[in-house]
This record gives C-alpha cells, structure tokens and sequence, in this order.
C-alpha cells in the first residue's frame, strides 16, 4: 500500500491516476487507488470514490452500473479548450501569450523559499512532503468565509493570502510566488 500510495508520477509517460488491486484473502481484496494532484483536487475526489463505489456495488451484485450519460466528455472540453486558448506552436495564440507573460512574471525566482530550519536543506532535493493537520473553530473557518464573500474570493484564497503572508515575514522575503 505504501509503494502504491508513494509513486511518483512521470506526467510524460503515464496517466495521473495509478489503481492497484489487492489480494488480502479468497474473498477479500483492497483497491489502492492514487490520483496525481494536477488531475484531482478535494472537490473531485468525492465524486470519484461515489462512482467507484457505486460501480463496485453494481458489479458485485451482476449489474452494470446505470449511470447517466454524461452531456460531455473530458474530450469535448479539451477541444473547446484548444479553440479559446490555440496552441504552444503559434506564438501569436492565446495560451502561448499566457505561457509568456508567466516566464517573465516568475523570471528569477529562486529555486525555494529561503526559510528558517533546524537543519540544513539536502544537497540534492528529494521533493517528499508532509502534512500538518490544522483543525480550528468553526467560528474561524465563519470569519474566513465572510471575508471570502466580502471580496468575491473562496476560503482557499484566504487560506493561501495568509499562507503567503507569513511564507513572507518568516522568509523575510516580499515574494513567495
């Protein structure tokens, strides 16, 4: 479980998503089923696990599962997308403008963020994270998301303004992109 939930993505050369089922006994499997990030993101995830479960259940009861036929496909969208935005070849595209505008915004960027450790970084970065859990009063997460509609904005873009302010004051740094 821990090598599949720790693959490391090659986004040149596989799909995003890696599934594994497991064999624990004659009548007992477990499926590990691990998303990249750049094609999943928490609102996704529910729906997945919705589907899969509801087509796990079908299955397991000799049916196919009845879903809807969805109006679109991913397809559908990517070709729209290649309509509005054009493409990388065509320097005179939509998206090939955007690409250029963030070269030059994100130009000279450091490599990481300068912050205070208790070690010293790795010579050679290994890019393994970790994570915090953070719980706070509801009244907080109520305050963030009034803030949020005050200013047409979501609770994720308080949360990440914050983040980015003090990223700044610990970094003493004015630029945390």
């Amino acid at each position: 479980i821990r090598d599949t939930a720790r693959h490391t993505f090659d986004l040149a050369a596989e799909i995003p998503l890696r599934a594994v089922l497991l064999r624990c006994g004659v009548e007992e499997h477990l499926l590990v089923a691990v998303v990249h990030h750049i094609a999943a993101d928490g609102w996704s995830l529910t729906p997945l696990v919705r589907d899969l479960a509801r087509a796990y259940a079908s299955r397991s009861a000799g049916r196919v599962p009845d879903w809807v036929p969805l109006p679109v496909q991913y397809v559908d969208y990517t070709l729209w997308q290649r309509a509005q935005f054009g493409d990388l070849d065509d320097p005179h595209s939509l998206i090939a403008g955007q690409l250029r505008y963030w070269e030059s915004a994100l130009a000279g960027m450091p490599e990481r963020l300068e912050l205070p450790t208790d070690r010293p970084y790795p010579v050679v970065a290994d890019f393994r994270g970790a994570s915090v859990a953070v719980e706070w009063p509801a009244q907080l997460q109520q305050q963030i998301s009034r803030l949020a509609g005050a200013h047409n904005a979501t609770s994720f873009m308080v949360v990440q303004a914050a983040l980015a302010v003090l990223l700044a004051k610990v970094s003493a740094s004015s630029d945390v992109a």
